[in-house]
C-alpha cells in the first residue's frame, strides 16, 4: 500500500511519452514489462501505476529476483518468507497470497532462476487477483534466444512493455532532477534550503552518469549532508578515473589473441594477468606525468606510497 503518489520529475520528450502512457497502464490489468538500465527508475513507475489504479490501498510488493537462489524449493517461493521479499517482513503465507488484491513487482526478471519460471508461468494461467509489473536491465529477448528464459513466460509478462530513458538521454531534465534530490534531502536531513550553483549544474552535463537518476541522486544526498558541493566534484573525479582505468583494461590486449596465447588458462588467471597489465600501465602513466615524483604518483593513484614502492619493484617499472 502505498501512501502518496510518487512523482516522476522531468519535461524531456523520453519523460512525457512515458507520463502519456500511464493512465492508460493503470487502467488496465494486464501485466508490464519495465525494460531499461538500473537506477532509471523502474520502481518509482510501477509504483505510479499501482497508486493510479483501482489498487490503490492494497499491497505493493517487491520481489528482488537476483536474490533469489536456483536451489530454492517451490515452497521458499510460495510459502516462505525469504531475504528476497523486502516488504513481507514475517509473513509465512506466500507472495500471491500477501499481495492478492495488489500489485507484485518482480524486478529483475530476466535473473528469474529456471527452477521459478515454469512455476510463475502456471500460477499466472491461473485465476488470480494480482496486478504483475516486472522490470529488467538485462535483453530477456536475447534469453529467451539462448533458452535460458521461458518464451511463454516472456511473452505473458511483455503483454505491454515501456522503455525506461537512462539519463545521458534525458540530460535537460537533471536541473529539475537535483533541484527536487535537494529540496528532498534538505527536508529529510533537517538542513536549511540549499542550491546547487549554476557552475556544478553544468558540470553535471558533462558526465555520462552509468548509475542514472540514482547516482545523481546519492552525489546530491551527499553535497546536502556537508552543505557544500565538493562532494559531488570528488565523485566524478574519482569515477572519471575509474572510467579510464576501465578503458585502459580494455585496450591493454586483443580478447581473441589473449585467449589463443593462454591456451588452457582458467578465465580468472587470464583476467589477473589482464588486470596486471592495465595496472602497470596507469602506474607508468602517473609517474611520467609526475617526472617519476614517486609520492605524487601515489598520491594521484590514490594508493599509499609504500604500496606504490612494492608495485613498482614487483613489476620492474622503469
Amino acid at each position: 500500500m502505498l501512501n502518496e503518489c510518487p512523482t516522476i520529475i522531468g519535461n524531456s520528450s523520453e519523460i512525457v511519452k512515458i507520463k502519456e502512457m500511464i493512465p492508460d497502464l493503470s487502467r488496465s490489468k494486464e501485466p508490464v514489462l519495465l525494460k531499461g538500465e538500473k537506477g532509471t527508475g523502474r520502481e518509482l513507475v510501477a509504483k505510479i501505476i499501482q497508486y493510479r489504479s483501482d489498487r490503490r490501498d492494497n499491497p505493493f510488493i517487491k520481489v528482488n529476483c537476483s536474490a533469489l537462489m536456483n536451489e530454492m524449493s517451490e515452497r521458499d517461493l510460495l510459502g516462505r518468507n525469504v531475504p528476497a521479499f523486502k516488504d513481507l517482513n514475517q509473513h509465512e503465507e506466500g507472495i500471491f497470497a500477501v499481495a492478492n488484491t495488489g500489485t507484485l513487482f518482480l524486478d529483475e526478471i530476466g535473473q528469474l532462476p529456471a527452477a521459478y519460471q515454469a512455476e510463475l508461468l502456471l500460477i499466472l494461467k491461473g485465476n488470480i487477483d494480482v496486478r504483475i509489473i516486472s522490470s529488467t536491465s538485462n535483453d530477456v529477448e536475447v534469453l529467451v534466444h539462448k533458452r535460458v528464459f521461458l518464451k511463454n513466460l516472456y511473452y505473458r509478462l511483455n503483454a505491454i512493455s515501456m522503455k525506461m530513458p537512462p539519463l545521458r538521454h534525458r540530460l535537460e531534465d537533471i536541473p529539475f532532477l537535483a533541484d527536487f534530490f535537494t529540496d528532498k534531502y534538505c527536508i529529510e536531513l533537517g538542513k536549511s534550503r540549499y542550491r546547487l550553483s549554476r557552475k556544478i549544474k553544468n558540470t553535471l552535463f558533462n558526465y555520462h552518469w552509468p548509475g542514472n537518476i540514482s547516482e545523481l541522486e546519492n552525489m546530491v544526498k551527499g553535497a546536502v549532508a556537508l552543505g557544500n558541493e565538493d562532494s559531488i566534484i570528488s565523485l566524478l573525479n574519482s569515477q572519471s578515473k575509474i572510467n579510464e582505468y576501465t578503458h585502459n583494461l580494455g585496450q591493454v590486449a586483443d580478447v581473441n589473441n589473449y585467449i589463443h596465447d593462454s591456451g588452457n588458462l582458467p578465465l580468472k588467471d587470464i583476467c589477473r594477468e589482464i588486470n596486471a597489465q592495465a595496472e602497470q600501465k596507469l602506474m607508468k602513466q602517473a609517474l611520467e606525468r609526475t617526472n617519476w615524483n614517486r609520492k605524487k604518483a601515489a598520491t594521484m593513484l590514490n594508493i599509499s606510497y609504500k604500496s606504490l614502492l612494492n608495485k613498482i619493484k614487483a613489476y620492474n617499472i622503469t
